[in-house]
């Protein structure tokens, strides 16, 4: 899956949890506002879009949108288990 398809669905994933409207990219998921119920909608999104599945923790241990990406990101690469052929709409 292209990178940037991959930054574009989990972005518009966290924004939409969230509620962020302007640029908030140094913002960690708790300074957003970000409790347990939507770390639970944003994994589940990731996962339902991507085909990704994060932990849980990872937005309270690297809680930012960078941090989310990168998590991602890795497990999107080639050779890995959470390879996703085509993204899936939610």
């Amino acid at each position: 899956m292209r990178r940037s398809l991959v930054e574009k669905d989990v972005t518009q994933i966290w924004n939409s949890v969230l509620g962020v409207t302007g640029d908030a990219s140094d913002a960690t998921f708790c300074e957003l506002g970000g409790q347990a119920v939507a770390a639970i909608r944003i994994v589940a999104g990731i996962e339902h879009r991507l085909g990704v599945t994060i932990e849980l923790g990872t937005l309270f241990a690297d809680g930012t949108l960078d941090g989310l990406l990168r998590h991602v990101l890795a497990k999107t690469g080639p050779g890995n288990s959470g390879d996703a052929a085509l993204p899936r709409s939610l």
